[in-house]
């Protein structure tokens, strides 16, 4: 018999996976670590998936099928956790699936370092191409998270974990019956735990736009309609444990870029899979929300246009992004262009909707519908060179070249980067972007950024330099002039100089690719730091 403080207990709730349930069981029951017991917790499925769970129970007894009535995936977990019988305890989600040395890595971990708390790193898989994507839990570059910032930064899913089952009995840790359960009680678990350990190995497999699955289907309702108060009563939870466990005090000034963190994440994936009338019904839910929440927090709105790596450094303001106020893709010559009723065809979602708001020049209605306290610039989509077709300026940026239609846009005349021309025509669009804020929106605030490509990709022990390095000073120099325009003919906009921060260099591992527009979020966040300071 096992002895009970080596046994650790999966937990896998089970909701209409009949297409994915086996791949996860191969995963689980072939585990180089053989002390488990597995608890598959059907949550009233409408499919095959219980008659596969029992014929899984057939085969090995170590697992156990637990039948119920659908209460939802934290019903399910939590019943897990009362009925597990293991020391230790993992979530498992049935449609994803573990490297074969996942429980002997973490129990291994977690035994050597005396911790309450282990994950590993993890594998983002695709469902629609077979691509995988690497992400770090444990921290950056190397450099592990403080406490505080993984309860803030860590993926909030309560797989790639294993954790002392005392941990959520002693303290009567419970995931609610809502949207988002888990990012309900992440935190909270990792104020817990008396120490965290991590495998830096990507030992989980997470599957990514399953079809039907709840980020996918916006987490709707049971009957259908459309929640657009998703995450609320998670956050409302989050907050409300922390009191009772006697730890709001301690993490009270903390708790504010968690929640915003948070819920800036799940916009972030909501912005692209609901209609436009849910989405602001969303964003304006959130907003209620948090002034009611912190009512003496930064709870201003911002806009931002620029480089996607504007977005990363934003995300470290304690305060809320909304994707639906971002502009990336884009050179500020598109606003001389006249607004058009055009439409792309991209297999990218979220650049299609980019794409969109260039032609049909949006910047003027989302200013006058939001009125933003800040609009935050960057011009590191200036690299690009611009295409004048049909009477208008079309930025030739990666995200373009992308869509189906761009042979017919690349057939206008192009008009290069270090072209007089494009100089010319900038400092008229900034004009124009001065003017239209000033008209329609006059008490929004402009803050430059004086970004530029990063000249190196690498760590914080090694970094290359790019081999395009003569583009990259060309781009950077032209970039340097426009920022050195705004400091000469509008003494009132800051600009904020941050190419000089030691650390101005590309992740090597940047999940899309080490490109020199992106950075690292090390930087990132030391250059929302210099953005704090200011406002």
């Amino acid at each position: 018999m096992t002895p009970p403080d080596e046994l650790i207990t999966v937990i896998i709730p089970v909701y209409n996976v009949e297409d994915y349930i086996d791949q996860c069981l191969e995963t689980v029951v072939n585990q180089t670590y053989p002390e488990l017991e597995i608890l598959l917790i059907n949550d009233g499925s409408a499919d095959g998936s219980l008659a596969r769970c029992r014929a899984w129970a057939e085969r090995d007894d170590r697992i156990r099928v637990i039948d119920q009535p659908n209460r939802g995936v934290a019903a399910s977990r939590n019943r897990g956790t009362e009925e597990a019988e293991g020391t230790y305890i993992s979530f498992v989600d049935p449609d994803d699936w573990l490297d074969l040395t996942y429980f002997e890595k973490l129990h291994r971990c977690i035994v050597d370092n005396d911790a309450d708390y282990a994950e590993c790193d993890l594998w983002r898989y695709d469902n629609r191409t077979g691509k995988k994507i690497y992400r770090a839990c444990y921290g950056r570059m190397g450099v592990p998270y403080t406490l505080r910032e993984h309860m803030k930064y860590g993926p909030t899913a309560t797989y790639k974990a294993l954790s002392k089952r005392s941990l959520w009995i002693d303290n009567d840790v419970r995931m609610p019956s809502c949207s988002f359960e888990s990012p309900a009680v992440y935190a909270l678990i990792l104020a817990l735990s008396r120490r965290i350990a991590n495998v830096r190995e990507p030992l989980y497999y997470y599957r990514r736009f399953r079809e039907n699955s709840l980020i996918e289907t916006g987490y709707a309702n049971k009957d259908g309609t459309p929640n657009n108060t998703m995450a609320i009563d998670a956050m409302r939870f989050l907050m409300s444990e922390f009191r009772r466990c006697g730890l709001y005090e301690e993490y009270k000034q903390d708790l504010e870029g968690i929640v915003k963190y948070r819920l800036s994440d799940i916009l972030a994936t909501q912005f692209h899979r609901k209609n436009a009338d849910d989405y602001s019904e969303l964003v304006k839910n959130y907003r209620n929300y948090l002034q009611e929440q912190f009512p003496q927090g930064n709870n201003q709105t911002y806009l931002c246009w620029g480089g996607y790596n504007l977005n990363r450094i934003l995300l470290h303001l304690d305060m809320l992004q909304d994707p639906a106020c971002r502009f990336n893709f884009s050179s500020l010559i598109s606003l001389l262009s006249v607004p058009a009723d055009m439409r792309v065809t991209h297999k990218n979602r979220y650049r299609k909707m980019m794409i969109d708001r260039e032609l049909t020049r949006s910047l003027s209605r989302v200013l006058q519908e939001e009125q933003p306290d800040y609009l935050f610039l960057d011009l590191v989509e200036e690299r690009f060179d611009i295409l004048e077709y049909q009477g208008r300026y079309i930025t030739d940026s990666d995200a373009l070249q992308g869509c189906e239609e761009y042979s017919t846009f690349s057939t206008g005349r192009r008009i290069p980067l270090d072209s007089e021309e494009r100089k010319l025509l900038w400092l008229q669009a900034f004009r124009c972007l001065v003017s239209m804020i000033r008209s329609t929106s006059p008490d929004t605030r402009i803050i430059v950024l004086a970004s530029q490509l990063s000249r190196q990709y690498g760590d914080l022990e090694h970094r290359e330099t790019y081999a395009d390095i003569e583009m990259i000073d060309r781009v950077n120099r032209i970039l340097t002039d426009y920022c050195r325009a705004i400091k000469d003919f509008y003494s009132d906009i800051p600009v904020i100089e941050v190419a000089d921060l030691p650390d101005y260099f590309t992740d090597k591992n940047y999940e899309y690719g080490a490109v020199p527009s992106h950075l690292n979020e090390i930087v990132n966040q030391k250059i929302a730091g210099r953005i704090g300071r200011l406002l």
